[in-house]
C-alpha cells in the first residue's frame, strides 16, 4: 500500500487556506524541508507470513506525486530476547525476508541503517496476534457493489484493526484472434496461435490505497461488523466477468491506531476549509544519528490474516459493462504487398481466415486495441490462484 507523503506544517496550511476567502493566488510556501526529504517507513512486523518495508522519502508541496525511494539501507527487525532479523532489499524501496518465527511474549522493533549514513531505530512494540476474518461480505445497490469485511475476537485483545486488500479482475478484449503474425517474417507469415499466446483473456490487479482502520474500544464487544472496503462503480469494467478481492488484517496497538487514524484525517479528510485542521505526526520511529530529523512511520508487530472472496458477474446480473471498439473488421487480401501494409508494423492483427466465393482470400483484422487485451493495461498470463 503506498502513499504520497508530503510535509505541510499547521501554519503553513492555515496560511494556505485564508487566501481562498479572498482571491485565487499563487502561493509560495515559507517551508523549507530538507533536500533529501523525510524518511518513510511502511510495513508490519509479520509472526506469520513474509514480513515487507517500503522505505522512501517526502517530497515538498511543490513537487510531483511520486515519493523518491530508499535503495541501499541495512533493514533488519531486533526482539527484546536479543533476536535479529534481516531484511534484504529487493529495489524500489522494498526490503523483505521469509515468515519469521517470532515469540507473543517478546517485544520487536526496526532498525534501519541507511546508504547516507543515517541511523533509525522504532520502540519496542509487543508481539499482537491477529483473530481471524470472519467473512467478507458484498451489496449490490443502484449504485453498484460495496464490499465489507467482519472481524470479531471473543477473548477482546484486539480492539484495534487495520485492513488492506489486492483486487484483481479479469476482462476481455472486443474480439477474440486465433492468428499472429510470425515476427520479423519477410515475406509476411500468419500462424495459428498458440493457447498461451491468447489476447482474448486478460486480468488487471491493482491494491488499497487507503487507509481502512476501525476500533471496537468503546464497544461491549470486540467486534467489527460491515466495515467498508471499497466500492465498484456499476457496469464498471472490474466485474465485467469475474472478480477476486483478497483482504488482509492486521491488529495494532492503541498508539498505532491513532497514528493512523491522524494521518487519514491529514490526507484524506483535508477537501475544504471546513475540514479539520492536520496535526503533527509523532511516530514510534525515531532518528539516532539526528534526533531533531522527523520520521515518518509507525511499527506494529503481530499476524497476519487473509481471506479471499470471488465475484462473477452473473452473481450481480444485470451489469451492463460493454467494450466499446468502434473500428470494423478490414479485410485484408493474402498477397504479399497487401500483407505486408497492413501487417508488416503491428498496425493491424489478423482475427480470422477470410472467404469468398472462391474460398479463402484472405484475413479479417483489426487494430490491437480491439484485439489484443493487454494494450488495456493487464497481462494475458492468468494468476495462481485463478479458477480455470
Amino acid at each position: 500500500m503506498r502513499r504520497t507523503f508530503k510535509i505541510i506544517p499547521v501554519a503553513v496550511l492555515l496560511a494556505m487556506v485564508i487566501p481562498l476567502l479572498q482571491c485565487k493566488q499563487p502561493y509560495v510556501s515559507p517551508y523549507v524541508s530538507p533536500a533529501t526529504g523525510y524518511l518513510v517507513v511502511e510495513g508490519y512486523i509479520s509472526g506469520n507470513s513474509p514480513t515487507s518495508f517500503q522505505l522512501s522519502r517526502t517530497i515538498k508541496l511543490s513537487g510531483d506525486t511520486t515519493n523518491p525511494v530508499e535503495d541501499g539501507a541495512s533493514v533488519q527487525v531486533e526482539g527484546d530476547d536479543n533476536s535479529t532479523y534481516p531484511l534484504t532489499g529487493r529495489g524500489g524501496g522494498v526490503y523483505n525476508t521469509g515468515t519469521l518465527t517470532l515469540n507473543a511474549g517478546t517485544n520487536y522493533r526496526l532498525r534501519v541503517h541507511t546508504l547516507s549514513g543515517g541511523e533509525y531505530l522504532s520502540d519496542y512494540v509487543p508481539f499482537k496476534p491477529t483473530p481471524p476474518i470472519d467473512s467478507i461480505n458484498w451489496i449490490r445497490n443502484s449504485n453498484g457493489v460495496d464490499i465489507y469485511v467482519n472481524a470479531h475476537n471473543d477473548a477482546g485483545t484486539t480492539r484495534y484493526y487495520q485492513w488492506s486488500y489486492d483486487q484483481t479482475w479479469e476482462y476481455h478484449a472486443g474480439e477474440t484472434s486465433y492468428y499472429e503474425v510470425v515476427p520479423h517474417s519477410d515475406p509476411i507469415q500468419i500462424i495459428a496461435r498458440p493457447p498461451a499466446d491468447l489476447v482474448y483473456r486478460c486480468w488487471r490487479n491493482n491494491s488499497s490505497s487507503s487507509i481502512l482502520i476501525n476500533s471496537s474500544a468503546k464497544l461491549a464487544k470486540d467486534e467489527i461488523y460491515l466495515q467498508p472496503l471499497t466500492h465498484i462503480p456499476a457496469d464498471d469494467e472490474t466485474l465485467s466477468v469475474l472478480y477476486s478481492i483478497q483482504v488482509r488484517q492486521y491488529s495494532l496497538t492503541e498508539d498505532g491506531y491513532n497514528f493512523l487514524n491522524l494521518m487519514k484525517k491529514n490526507t484524506e479528510s483535508l477537501g475544504s476549509i471546513f475540514d479539520v485542521q492536520p496535526s503533527e505526526l509523532k511516530g514510534n520511529i525515531h532518528c539516532l544519528s539526528n534526533p531533531k530529523e522527523q520520521v515518518i512511520g509507525f511499527i506494529n508487530a503481530g499476524t497476519i490474516q487473509q481471506q479471499r472472496i470471488f465475484i462473477s458477474s452473473a452473481q450481480v446480473f444485470p451489469w451492463r459493462y460493454f467494450f466499446t471498439c468502434q473500428a470494423k473488421d478490414t479485410i485484408v487480401n493474402n498477397n504479399p504487398d497487401d500483407l505486408k501494409h497492413f501487417f508488416g508494423g503491428g498496425t493491424f492483427i489478423p482475427v480470422s481466415m477470410h472467404y469468398g466465393l472462391l474460398g479463402f482470400d484472405g484475413w479479417t483484422a483489426n487494430g490491437p486495441y480491439c484485439v489484443d487485451c493487454r494494450t488495456q493495461g493487464g497481462s494475458n498470463i492468468p494468476p495462481v490462484f485463478w479458477p480455470n
